[in-house]
């Protein structure tokens, strides 16, 4: 009867952890593609050139969009997109190293970067936003936008 039991319980806990990792999988990994080599980010309806590309993107939902670049020129990017100060960096998985939603959003707050919507309906209701360094780095993701709420 003991032997039972301990089957039983260790079958429930691997059941448990399968799940937990599948779920784990899923929400850091599985549904995220990443995105290099970008030459170019559209703010405005404007092309500007990047370097450095580095983010990801999936086709399950758009606010799985993040990215992480340099802009040749900050200071034109920032005239083409409209001002938004209340922009919040989404989180992001572990894996993407390059965007720290914290670090952005503690310099968004400090006034050591700007924030601009850089793409109106960017895709199934978000909006595309960058916060945009004087020394030319860059990040984008996708927040909702309230196009689609009743």
């Amino acid at each position: 009867m003991a032997r039972t039991g301990t089957l039983l319980g260790a079958g429930i806990v691997g059941i448990g952890l399968a799940f937990g990792v599948g779920l784990w999988y899923a929400q850091q990994i599985g549904y995220y593609e990443p995105v290099t080599g970008l030459e170019s980010v559209t703010v405005g309806g404007q092309p500007f050139a990047v370097t450095g590309y580095e983010g990801t993107d999936g086709t399950t939902s758009p606010l799985k969009l993040r990215g992480c670049f340099r802009l040749a020129d900050p200071a034109a990017a920032l005239a083409a997109g409209e001002p938004a100060p209340d922009a919040v960096p989404l989180t992001t998985p572990d894996w993407i190293e390059c965007f720290d939603e914290e670090a952005i959003l503690a310099d968004i707050r400090g006034g050591r970067a700007a924030t601009v919507m850089a793409g109106l309906d960017e895709g199934d209701g978000a909006d595309l936003f960058m916060a945009i360094y004087p020394d030319g780095r860059g990040y984008s993701w996708r927040m909702p936008n309230d196009k689609y709420e009743e």
